[in-house]
């Protein structure tokens, strides 16, 4: 599976644990579970931001063509 691929599939896999977390918070259910799932989610969003960026290139191998 190629960058954007896995990119696109944890942006959306983060925006649905952002979603289940207000759903939670929502309903006022206790314990850690809305808060760990806040985090997950926005971990998960970077993470695929991060692989949706364009590559750079190796400084060294522009040196060397």
């Amino acid at each position: 599976m190629g960058n954007r691929i896995r990119g696109t599939i944890a942006i959306l896999v983060g925006a649905f644990g952002l979603f289940r977390s207000y759903q939670l918070f929502h309903r006022g259910m206790p314990g850690w579970t809305p808060w760990l799932m806040l985090a997950a989610g926005v971990v998960l969003i970077l993470l695929g931001a991060l692989r949706l960026r364009p590559e750079r290139g190796d400084a060294g191998d522009e040196l060397l063509r």
